[in-house]
């Protein structure tokens, strides 16, 4: 992970140097303050910056532990000095003051950044770690407040956070979104054909997001516990290899009834790339289980809201002779968006897909119900049509009613 100094150096704009620059990031625990020292390599020796310390208002020292020797870290090519040190408050206390006198003591000219890497009460993650101020020789105390938030403010980080994964991740969308477009038609001779009741379609669409659900929760659960790990390049890969896969299903039949299997397979493989974005937050152990709950509670609720606003659409559209145009036209745009990304992921190669993705990811606000309004307007122009037709067909006798006309005829004779 890239030190304070690099994520927050824009926010400090009093320093030009990065050299210069030092960094102590806090990750608040159940059991204290884990304090991560990152310092310009040999600028300091191990007892000078294991001297940093905490202390209450009171003038109460937390008590202060190595849990991490000073080891030599290169940040993009640049050398430090990395320790960690964890502080346990002698009573409950909510502030403290953070000072480093040895350090100023040394080098007066030292600057240290100082931000809060991780805190579930605060809602602060490893990915946004939040800058609270600059020791310098001038003020060598900074007052560090944790007098606001509760349980319930990280739990709310974790949910967003699930949420904006999905809005954001294309790719995630595209393979439910494709692998839903034959969702209202029904697959004879291994041709896509007549459409389903409106209850079947209804059916099919939930069990294949249950399927999918079920499968990114179990190696999102996985991962996250640290029970199961995977590289990420070809967790990547495998994605968009889905996508591929529903884009041909979508355009001709390979797996009829059995879509709810295959978005159940892939969404393991989906899974594992949500369970790298958790990863990287430096959940404590304790707090693993609740950010999985959350974090799959916004991944579902994104997802479910997206299909709500698709699923009329494709109803609407499968009752016409438009869907034809429109599903080959879907299963094209994703095999050509998923072969992109692959190329993309295996090969490090320009994808010149992406951009219009993700601009008709930014336009979905206004697109999505756009595309509805055509659906009601293809669906009402087919019914007036069909209308027109039987009001203006000559109304003849059935061939087996004339049969039955002639019998009752002699009859009466």
């Amino acid at each position: 992970m890239k030190p304070a100094i690099l994520l927050l150096l824009s926010a400090v704009c009093g320093f030009s140097h990065s050299m210069n620059q030092a960094a102590i990031l806090l990750d608040f625990q159940q059991d204290g303050i884990q304090a991560e020292l990152q310092f310009p390599a040999g600028r300091f020796n191990n007892d000078v910056l294991q001297s940093c310390r905490a202390v209450t208002p009171a003038g109460l020292n937390y008590q202060s532990k190595l849990t991490a020797p000073m080891a030599r870290v290169n940040f993009d090519g640049a050398p430090y000095d990395v320790m960690r040190l964890h502080f346990t408050a002698p009573a409950q206390a909510n502030q403290f003051d953070l000072r480093c006198d040895a350090v100023f003591t040394q080098l007066p000219t030292q600057a240290v950044l100082v931000s809060i890497r991780t805190d579930w009460r605060a809602g602060i993650f490893a990915t946004e770690p939040q800058l609270r101020g600059v020791l310098r020789g001038a003020e060598p105390v900074l007052r560090i407040e944790r007098t606001s938030g509760n349980w319930l403010r990280g739990f709310q980080g974790i949910f967003a956070l699930g949420v904006r994964h999905i809005a954001e991740g294309t790719d995630h969308l595209l393979f439910l979104l494709v692998l839903l477009l034959p969702a209202p038609l029904l697959a004879i001779r291994g041709r896509w054909c007549s459409y389903r009741e409106v209850s079947h379609c209804f059916w099919q669409t939930g069990k294949i997001v249950t399927a999918f659900t079920a499968g990114h929760s179990l190696t999102l659960a996985a991962g996250t516990l640290h029970w199961l790990h995977l590289p990420s390049r070809p967790v990547e890969v495998l994605i968009a290899v889905s996508i591929l896969v529903s884009a041909v299903h979508a355009f001709k039949p390979v797996f009829p009834g059995r879509e709810m299997w295959i978005a159940g397979g892939f969404g393991l493989v989906h899974g594992m790339a949500f369970a790298s974005t958790l990863a990287e937050l430096g959940l404590q152990r304790t707090e693993r289980l609740a950010g999985i709950l959350s974090f799959n509670l916004g991944v579902e609720a994104m997802q479910l809201t997206v299909v709500a606003c698709v699923l009329p659409a494709l109803l609407l559209f499968s009752r016409t002779p438009f869907y034809a145009v429109v599903r080959v036209c879907g299963a094209l745009f994703g095999g050509i968006a998923a072969a992109a990304w692959i190329l993309e992921r295996l090969f490090q190669l320009h994808n010149p897909v992406e951009p219009w993705i993700n601009l008709a990811a930014r336009q979905s606000g206004w697109l999505a119900p756009a595309v509805t309004a055509i659906a009601l307007l293809a669906w009402l122009t087919t019914e007036l049509g069909r209308y027109s037709v039987c009001a203006v067909q000559p109304k003849f006798p059935s061939k087996n009613l004339i049969p039955q006309i002639m019998e009752k005829t002699i009859e009466l004779q």
